[in-house]
């Protein structure tokens, strides 16, 4: 696995594209829904995705296979996140997606908040534990189904080992939550965030 330094504007495009889509056109289950209520079009969501890939490039913490098949953005607890500028920079491009400032504080809003549960990231901050996150996975459209969604998914655990914590992530569909399971992690908790469900998983050694 390679940290990604750079790429071209045109792969940037590519991936943003091929992550939006996995949102705008996942075929939700009727109590789901995910972010696309929040999105005035797919190019918006492709948009607000794209923020993710530039902070991750900038911070160091997006990863690629060898031969670019799929990519991987995993943050810590031990300062492997986006730095204070590239927050600001992420949240101006978040802004521009969403449609304004006020929509993307309400966004924020309702996605970190639960009507019966918080997100297992705030409670294991508030907990003061540590853990290895996976904010973003994509494989390319042509190397789908090859099992590099497993590669990139066990590179996360091997991050997580070595860190002596868990791996979190949440997704928002049974269908994905399912994939991930197949993939080595546990279901903690399902939530319901933004008006859809939020299924919130680990993997840990111990």
């Amino acid at each position: 696995m390679n940290k990604v330094r750079t790429l071209s504007k045109d792969k940037i495009e590519e991936i943003s594209a091929l992550i939006g889509a996995s949102f705008w056109d996942y075929p939700y289950e009727s109590d789901e829904g995910g972010l696309k209520p929040f999105f005035s079009s797919k190019q918006a969501m492709t948009e607000y995705m794209k923020s993710f890939v530039i902070a991750g490039i900038e911070s160091g913490t997006f990863y690629c296979t060898d031969h670019g098949e799929g990519y991987i953005l995993i943050t810590d607890t031990k300062g492997n996140h986006p730095n204070f500028r590239s927050i600001l920079k992420m949240a101006q491009r978040m802004k521009n997606a969403l449609g304004g400032w006020s929509k993307l504080f309400s966004f924020l809003k309702q996605a970190n908040s639960g009507c019966d549960k918080k997100p297992l990231e705030i409670q294991m901050k508030k907990q003061k534990k540590p853990y290895v996150k996976v904010e973003m996975l994509v494989v390319t459209e042509q190397y789908q189904g090859q099992g590099y969604m497993r590669k990139l998914m066990e590179f996360a655990y091997k991050m997580a080992d070595k860190n002596s914590c868990p791996c979190i992530l949440d997704t928002d569909a049974k269908g994905k939550c399912d994939r991930y399971m197949h993939l080595g992690m546990n279901l903690v908790q399902t939530r319901t965030s933004a008006g859809c469900k939020i299924y919130d998983l680990m993997y840990s050694k111990s």
